[in-house]
C-alpha cells in the first residue's frame, strides 16, 4: 500500500492507494519503476537533454523542476562525487541549482546517500496509473494541437517561459473547457512508447478556483483519456504531490492506483 498523510483544516486525513494490478498484488519491480519513469520523461521534455551515463541532465529556462534536474534512471558511469561534480558544471553553466529527481525504490541507494550528505528533500510526489480500457467522452471538451491563450493563462499563472515546454511533443493534446467565453479548466496529454505499448501521459490539469466543484477537471481527464485510447494506448500515468488532497481524492476516484514514487533532492546552498 502507499499513503499520503497531510494535516488538513478539519484535522489529520490519508489516503490509501492500492498498489498496480499484478499477479500476486505484487508492488511494481525495480524495472518496471525505472521504465515508466522514462517514459514520462519523453513526456516533458526540456529544451536541453545531455546523458551522463543513465543520468539525464535536463535543463529548460528554470520551468519546473522536472525539467531543470537530473533524472537518476541508473548509475551515471562515473563514482557519484564525480557524477554530482560533473552535473553541478553543467547546471552552473546555464545558471540553475543542481537538483536530482529520485526514484525512490528504484534508486534507494542514491535516495538514502543525498539525505546521509545534507541535500533538501522535496515532498514526495506520487506517480499513479490506470487501464484507459472502457474510456467514454461526453464530447463537451475542445480539444487542440496547440495552446491557445486562454490555455496558457489558466497555466501556472500565464508563465511566457511554458509554451516550448508544453508544445515540444509529436503527439500531443491541449483539452480546454470553456464558460461564458472564459477557459476555466485544462489539461495536456502525450502519448509515447514503452517496451509494454502505448502510456498516455496525463499533464497540467488546471481549474479555475472560480469554477471549481463543478467536475471539471474529470471532464478533462474524460476527454484525455479517450484521445489517449483513440491513439492506442492502453494505460494512463500522471504525478501529483503526496500533499494535494483534492487531485488525489479525484485521481482515485478516476480509477488510478499508486505506482511508485519519487522526490526531488536539491544540493545544500554553500
Amino acid at each position: 500500500m502507499g499513503m499520503a498523510r497531510q494535516d488538513g483544516r478539519t484535522g489529520p486525513w490519508r489516503i490509501v492507494w492500492p498498489t498496480v494490478p499484478q499477479p500476486g498484488n505484487v508492488p511494481p519491480s525495480t524495472v518496471e519503476e525505472l521504465s515508466l519513469e522514462s517514459i514520462a520523461a519523453k513526456g516533458w521534455r526540456p529544451a536541453e537533454v545531455e546523458r551522463l551515463g543513465l543520468w539525464l541532465l535536463r535543463a529548460d529556462g528554470g520551468f519546473t523542476q522536472r525539467a531543470n534536474s537530473v533524472l537518476a534512471l541508473g548509475q551515471p558511469g562515473l563514482p557519484l562525487d564525480e557524477a554530482l561534480a560533473t552535473a553541478r558544471a553543467w547546471y552552473c553553466a546555464r545558471g540553475l541549482p543542481l537538483r536530482v529527481q529520485v526514484p525512490t525504490e528504484g534508486r534507494r541507494l542514491l535516495d538514502a546517500e543525498l539525505g546521509e550528505r545534507g541535500w533538501e528533500p522535496s515532498v514526495l510526489t506520487h506517480v499513479l496509473v490506470r487501464s484507459l480500457e472502457g474510456t467514454a467522452d461526453d464530447g463537451d471538451v475542445t480539444l487542440a494541437k496547440e495552446p491557445d491563450p486562454g490555455w496558457l493563462a489558466l497555466y501556472r499563472d500565464g508563465d511566457e517561459r511554458a509554451r516550448g515546454l508544453l508544445t515540444r511533443h509529436d503527439t500531443v493534446v491541449f483539452a480546454s473547457v470553456t464558460q461564458g467565453g472564459r477557459t476555466v479548466a485544462i489539461g495536456r496529454g502525450v502519448v509515447d512508447s514503452g517496451s509494454e505499448g502505448l502510456w498516455l501521459g496525463v499533464f497540467a490539469v488546471e481549474v479555475d478556483p472560480a469554477a471549481r466543484r463543478q467536475g471539471l477537471a474529470a471532464r478533462v481527464m474524460a476527454a484525455l483519456h479517450a484521445w489517449g485510447a483513440a491513439r492506442g494506448a492502453s494505460r494512463a500515468y500522471l504525478q501529483v504531490e503526496s500533499t494535494n488532497e483534492p487531485a488525489l481524492a479525484l485521481y482515485q476516484r478516476l480509477g488510478y492506483t499508486h505506482h511508485h514514487d519519487y522526490r526531488f533532492w536539491r544540493e545544500p546552498q554553500r
